[in-house]
């Protein structure tokens, strides 16, 4: 008899967990919420990602990402909108949302909200705070600028003094001090996520003042391209836009930063547990593979042999952890 019952009491759970894994979900909705254009690079940057990851199919799923672009002042009332329809499961916003979401995570407890970069803050349960670091592959194209340099002069032109800016400024000029010790560096911050005007006017101060390489980070190449020095993009890959000036680009992937995000919300879904977002943001390294670095051939064609195994060992080694790029996010001050 205690044999029949402990069959009986087995099947039955057997039972009840074969229906609890036919409920998992198969489908899945997220909405990006987006500080400009999906032709910008940052926003490039995520769209690309997020369709890598839905062509990967993690868990399985289905997943529908739409977007609204050009989001900032109004960011309440887009994450609202969204909510409110009762279709979407992830509302993943790109940028500093952190006012948006504080308003809205209680009122709709059961969506995973995400907010990423600097100006946001902690605040768990079911808002995620994300960090793209892309210091890394920065560190790599300082070490090209310090080898390439005739002038040893190496520069920055970038939008405003944040973590996630200063912590590529911080490795590139480490990069190029740690293969050239002679090098003086020169930082611009043209205080606007998007000016193109004071961005080049930045960029013939910087070259005026001896500057031949320079980190390109507020995205305006026309004075590279008519001085013919040597820039270096971010976020996607810029050579295509200025193909005679652009040395090489920093790749920003979110690829590991969305998978972790349907992978909380995945556990929610499936377990039944409560979102607990950590009250620091996550964030992950190249070798997880949190970005890449793009050579343009236009410039790889005509660099010497040693710094072509420089770019190749470097990477290989923070790749593997055998370098450590420091994740210095310290304001950059000039030479």
């Amino acid at each position: 008899m205690l044999a029949r019952r402990t069959l009986l009491t087995l099947t039955l759970a057997l039972a009840a967990a074969s229906a609890a894994w036919a409920e998992d979900p198969t489908k899945l909705k997220i909405a990006g919420i987006l500080s400009a254009g999906k032709e910008a690079p940052w926003e490039t940057s995520f769209v690309s990602s997020m369709d890598r990851v839905i062509a990967a199919k993690p868990h399985g799923l289905a997943i529908e990402a739409n977007y609204t672009e050009n989001v900032y002042d109004n960011a309440e009332q887009v994450f609202r909108t969204y909510a409110e329809t009762g279709e979407y499961d992830i509302l993943f916003g790109d940028t500093a949302y952190a006012d948006a979401i504080e308003k809205l995570k209680d009122e709709f407890p059961d969506i995973l909200f995400v907010m990423s970069g600097s100006g946001n803050r902690g605040m768990g349960g079911n808002a995620y705070w994300i960090f793209i670091h892309a210091h890394e592959p920065a560190y790599v194209m300082g070490e090209m600028a310090g080898k390439l340099t005739k002038s040893n002069v190496v520069g920055t032109v970038s939008t405003f003094p944040a973590d996630d800016t200063n912590d590529q400024i911080n490795a590139f000029f480490a990069g190029a001090k740690a293969v050239n010790p002679a090098v003086k560096q020169k930082i611009t911050y043209i205080q606007s996520w998007y000016d193109p005007a004071k961005s080049n006017e930045a960029t013939s101060a910087q070259i005026a003042a001896g500057a031949d390489m320079i980190y390109q980070m507020s995205g305006a190449f026309e004075v590279c391209e008519e001085k013919a020095i040597g820039c270096f993009g971010n976020y996607v890959d810029m050579s295509p836009a200025a193909p005679k000036s652009i040395v090489a680009s920093a790749i920003v992937k979110w690829d590991p930063a969305i998978d972790w995000v349907i992978g909380e919300w995945w556990k929610h879904k499936t377990t039944g547990a409560a979102y607990d977002a950590p009250k620091e943001p996550k964030w992950f390294t190249w070798a997880e593979g949190s970005g890449d670095i793009a050579v343009n051939p236009a410039w790889a064609a005509k660099m010497p042999d040693d710094v072509k195994k420089m770019i190749d060992d470097s990477t290989a080694a923070i790749k593997s952890g055998k370098t450590k790029v420091e994740l210095n996010l310290n304001e950059v001050k000039s030479d």
